[in-house]
């Protein structure tokens, strides 16, 4: 049996878990769960919005790069089983007829347990799985931290987006940062995290768009059905730096779907 050590200090809510060369740090102030080996780090949001979005990114991965990460079979098919599970607590929360303090409740009973899961299949199977491509490795918050260097903290700045129209039913989205003003990225930045919504009425918020996707500088384009034509998509981005640190979001940009 392993040895275990726990290090509390409620002081500043802050709790270690050592396991020989592999330890969890969970800062619950930021809201964010963080596993470290020796060599590579990577860190789950906490906050259920936040943890919905990486889940939706990271499940579809592991489940079509099964063998070629070698994740056993046995642990995609329960993650699978957990994320619908998850998605049918996320539904009932987000839909008016049975929202409330109850699904509420519901939502975040469990999503302990599916964390727990995503996160051992990630630290056994791909932390330091070193055939994992580059992209797979941003969009688990996988991330080789320096020795000699403190992490790159969160972009201060956010974006300034625009749609563009170059053929039917796509949006090709550029975009500008609010500090220099040009499309350059900053410093320590891996990709804009895009979340947004097709409908007729604007969102209230972020937390109203529920379709999501990663921006790279190759990749600007977001793709619609003819059912969504007539309609508009509305986003909201922010940078995501190669930590897994993200910045504030941006004021919310819409195009017309023609």
């Amino acid at each position: 049996m392993l040895s275990q050590y726990i290090v509390k200090d409620y002081s500043c809510c802050f709790k270690m878990l050592l396991i020989t060369s592999l330890y969890r740090v969970a800062n619950y102030g930021d809201r964010i769960t963080t596993i470290m080996s020796v060599s590579r780090v990577f860190n789950i949001p906490l906050l259920p919005s936040e943890f919905d979005t990486y889940q939706n990114a990271v499940i579809p991965i592991m489940v079509a790069k099964q063998a070629e990460y070698n994740i056993l079979i046995s642990v995609v098919t329960n993650l699978e089983a957990m994320k619908e599970k998850w998605d049918a607590y996320v539904l009932i929360c987000d839909t008016d007829s049975t929202k409330g303090m109850g699904a509420t409740a519901n939502r975040n009973g469990y999503q302990p347990k599916y964390l727990n899961a995503i996160e051992s299949a990630i630290s056994i199977y791909l932390l330091n799985n070193y055939d994992i491509l580059a992209a797979d490795l941003i969009t688990f918050h996988i991330s080789t931290p320096s020795k000699n260097r403190k992490p790159t903290p969160a972009a201060t700045s956010t974006v300034v987006g625009k749609v563009k129209y170059k053929e039917p039913l796509a949006h090709y989205l550029s975009f500008t940062d609010t500090v220099s003003g040009k499309k350059a990225k900053p410093k320590g930045v891996g990709y804009i995290e895009l979340h947004y919504m097709i409908g007729t009425e604007p969102p209230t918020s972020v937390d109203d768009c529920h379709l999501t996707t990663n921006i790279t500088w190759k990749k600007k384009k977001v793709q619609f059905t003819a059912a969504d034509e007539g309609k508009k998509a509305y986003y909201y981005g922010r940078y995501v730096n190669q930590n897994g640190n993200c910045g504030a979001w941006c004021k919310m940009f819409s195009g017309a779907i023609i």
